[in-house]
């Protein structure tokens, strides 16, 4: 369903040329927003990005390593030029890899929390000062339900990352409060995104937790992006700080 509650939001999302990122970039830009897809892999963002402006809305393609401040500084920096400012920030570029903690490299353990929260941390800072010139700007970051609890046992350095992420997240909120932004974290459960998929396959993090979700089906990316341009928006606009669950009633048992 389309609506322009959007409608002049500049908004970029990382890790947006896939899964959740590219569900909530066609979300945002249908109801209105202009969006800059910001990723690893420049093709594919440069392709959404003229799906989307062949479908007359406006949105911009920027390459990044989100773990890398030389890289993810800039670019925000260029989609914030190609805007005319930024409104909002969604984090949602993110990795997995299984591991019992006693198995895990030390170097599975920096990528994973280098790119999830890190990434986040990176993302937001370089954001924020564009953000802090918007009479009124939003955050949104992607943790999962291993920000809350540990469905799966061999997933610490996912865990580890998405918990810091709600952790950031507040501080944010908190922090920036009486300079108009808003920060807040959706929290999804088992969604059907290509990460999941991969995932699946080697026994990582979904493999048990669909098996305790009361719903009984994988989310859709899309249902996800509904959460997600609902926390940009000025609908939300009484909620910062706040932890946002879309699990199919995972943490709810």
């Amino acid at each position: 369903m389309s609506n322009a509650r959007n409608q002049g939001r500049r908004v970029l999302v990382t890790g947006g040329a896939g899964g959740i990122g590219a569900a909530a970039v066609r979300r945002l830009a249908n109801e209105g927003a202009a969006v800059a897809v910001l990723d690893l892999d420049e093709a594919a963002a440069k392709t959404l990005a003229d799906d989307i402006t062949a479908a007359g809305a406006t949105a911009v393609a920027v390459a990044a390593d989100v773990s890398d401040p030389d890289s993810i500084g800039p670019a925000v920096d260029e989609a914030a030029a190609a805007l005319g400012g930024l409104d909002g920030i969604v984090t949602c570029a993110g990795i997995a890899k299984s591991a019992l903690v006693h198995e895990m490299s030390v170097e599975d353990w920096n990528a994973v929390v280098g790119i999830n929260l890190t990434g986040s941390f990176l993302s937001v800072r370089a954001a924020l000062p564009h953000m802090l010139e918007a009479q009124r700007s939003s955050v949104v970051t992607i943790g999962s339900v291993a920000s809350l609890i540990s469905a799966n046992t061999n997933t610490c350095g996912y865990d580890a990352s998405k918990s810091g992420v709600l952790g950031l997240t507040r501080s944010i909120a908190v922090g920036y409060a009486d300079r108009g932004v808003r920060a807040n974290t959706l929290c999804p459960g088992v969604v059907d995104t290509p990460l999941a998929r991969k995932a699946r396959e080697s026994g990582g993090v979904t493999s048990s937790a669909l098996a305790q979700t009361p719903l009984q089906r994988r989310a859709e990316v899309d249902e996800m992006a509904a959460v997600i341009a609902f926390l940009i928006s000025d609908e939300s606009s009484y909620m910062t700080g706040s932890t946002v669950t879309a699990d199919g009633g995972l943490t709810a048992q």
